[in-house]
């Protein structure tokens, strides 16, 4: 699902709070969305241009500019193109017109010059004819052709604009704060919560409170240097993840419009979509899974990690485990690449509470201080670009533990 570029967000900013303008699902706004949705059905085998000229007169009749327009970026993020040309569309108008110039005065005025010119150039690379009318063009947006829609419901539209707009107004957080009932969630769902915090690189710290509720902090952008555009968008697309349990609050610290303002976020708020969860670790975690049992079959990956309380104020679920089939020895094993140093610092303090046999595989971009590190009661793995199966699998026969004795 995408999220709305600023000049769609719709949100209201009353003193120190703020808080978006969720639409509810009255009869207007239904027929709205049912009138956009016969356009992209009928949609498919024309091109965006076409779809384009079809929305127009709902767009001009209407005096809600800023939701239709909302509500076609959503639409327009279920659509899929044309790509089965593999030539670059400018590649292929370059020799186009390289072989017009070589004509002479007298080859333009035959009727079939354009023809020839076609036949050369698809001759040249490999397709037909055809092929170069269609897509000539194509690499501009109103020339793509659509190839189909996915469908969905009116009210489901609804749903998924109201989640929408709610996750693009965290990209202007400084600081979330989720407190969650995890009993009151399905089985597995803090697993999964973990699950979804870790892909998406979220930087947070738990704890469990009274009964069965669980205190999230997440930080914000500004608390990720390298890449804060992309941090921002990844805090944003964790919060369905929210929706697996019907009794949590947050709480926003945001920076909004030059000011300092604070939002408060309740499962009630709107009714949310039906929620699927990405779950995959990172890039660097996922190369490791996969090269580890090439390099030596004797180790398997493990899902079956368990979720480390580390001290009264922290937990740590690792990417991975890694499993010596033979021994029956295990490791578990955690990925830190872009992650800031000072919230890894923080995170190391609790690592004095490790079982022992965690592997902290981390990137030198991050410029640790490796005397330090050795403080440590756990093994820690360096790489420059990719991590090496090979450190990992030297480091959990170091530190590694029978499975039973956990």
């Amino acid at each position: 699902m995408p999220l709305l570029p600023k000049d769609l967000q719709r949100f209201r900013i009353d003193g120190p709070n703020a808080s978006p303008q969720y639409i509810k699902k009255t009869a207007s706004v239904v027929q709205i969305a049912e009138q956009l949705l016969d356009c992209f059905r009928f949609c498919p085998d024309a091109s965006y241009g076409d779809l384009n000229e079809s929305l127009e007169p709902l767009c001009q009749s209407s005096q809600r500019h800023r939701l239709i327009r909302g509500f076609i970026h959503i639409l327009e993020s279920r659509l899929t193109f044309d790509e089965t040309c593999d030539i670059d569309p400018v590649v292929l108008r370059e020799e186009l017109f390289k072989q017009a110039a070589l004509l002479d005065a007298r080859t333009f005025s035959q009727m079939n010059w354009r023809d020839e010119i076609l036949k050369q150039t698809a001759d040249k690379f490999h397709i037909s004819e055809s092929q170069i009318d269609e897509h000539l063009y194509s690499d501009l947006r109103n020339e793509r052709k659509i190839l189909s829609f996915e469908d969905i419901a009116p009210d489901e539209l609804i749903a998924e604009y109201n989640l929408t707009l709610a996750k693009s107004l965290l990209l202007y957080a400084t600081k979330v704060t989720y407190t969650i009932d995890i009993g009151n969630g399905p089985s597995q769902s803090l697993r999964k919560l973990f699950q979804s915090l870790r892909f998406f690189n979220l930087l947070f710290e738990a704890q469990p409170i009274a009964d069965s509720f669980w205190q999230f902090a997440i930080d914000g952008p500004s608390s990720v240097l390298p890449q804060p555009q992309k941090y921002a968008s990844s805090l944003a697309m964790f919060l369905p993840t929210l929706y697996l349990f019907s009794a949590w609050h947050a709480t926003a610290d945001l920076e909004l419009e030059g000011k300092k303002c604070t939002w408060q976020l309740k499962p009630d708020d709107f009714e949310a979509p039906p929620i699927h969860l990405l779950q995959r670790p990172s890039e660097e975690a996922e190369q490791l899974e996969k090269r580890i049992p090439e390099v030596n079959p004797l180790w398997e990956i493990t899902h079956d990690y368990p979720i480390l309380q580390l001290g009264p104020q922290s937990v740590w679920i690792p990417d991975f485990t890694i499993r010596n089939k033979s021994t029956g020895i295990i490791a578990h094993v955690e990925v830190i690449g872009l992650w800031r140093a000072d919230y890894l610092n923080r995170r190391l303090k609790n690592l004095h509470h490790s079982p022992g046999n965690l592997i902290l595989v981390l990137s030198d971009k991050l410029k640790m201080d490796k005397r330090k590190l050795s403080d440590f009661p756990i093994e820690i793995v360096t790489f420059k670009r990719t991590p090496r199966p090979q450190d990992v699998i030297a480091a959990a026969m170091k530190c590694g533990k029978k499975e039973n004795s956990e």
